[in-house]
């Protein structure tokens, strides 16, 4: 890779990542109040103490905006003592795709993230609600505006 074409790419890691600090806005541009469409399953509805389940997330972009591939979506729980240890998921590209095939940074569709929970052996009985962030990047395509999201999510599991 020759020294310009290091600079580009290296120019469109740091745009993207800017994302992050100062959301990429066209004049007179709002963030969207709901770019997308969360929606959390989890499996086996019950879990036994000691056992695993599994959490799906699906993330379903609202018209007119596209969901990136690079920043990852990264989806995790934060772990609770006694209940469940911390567990993580990425979806996506570790590196921005060349300057010339930016369109190839977004998702057709996004699949499901799915995130494997183990509970604690001697997690108590009953419903526990687990605490869990959601950060993806998104772009509004009619203004350009460009921006992260990080969405507190919660998780219902239920233990036997």
């Amino acid at each position: 890779m020759n020294y310009l074409s290091r600079s580009v790419h290296c120019f469109l890691a740091c745009a993207i990542l800017l994302a992050g600090a100062a959301p990429f806005a066209a004049p007179g541009s709002t963030p969207p109040a709901k770019p997308a469409k969360i929606s959390i399953s989890v499996s086996p509805e019950a879990i036994e103490p000691g056992g695993r389940a599994e959490v799906t997330l699906s993330l379903t972009p609202s018209a007119g905006i596209k969901i990136n591939r690079y920043p990852k979506i990264k989806f995790n729980v934060v772990g609770q003592e006694g209940l469940v240890g911390p567990a993580e998921t990425t979806l996506g590209n570790d590196v921005p795709p060349p300057i010339d095939k930016a369109e190839d940074n977004y998702f057709e569709t996004v699949d499901p993230l799915t995130l494997v929970l183990e509970l604690d052996s001697s997690a108590p009985s009953g419903r526990h609600e687990l605490s869990g962030k959601l950060v993806y990047f998104y772009c509004v395509v009619k203004s350009g505006y460009c921006a992260p999201s990080r969405t507190p999510v919660k998780i219902a599991v239920t233990v036997r």
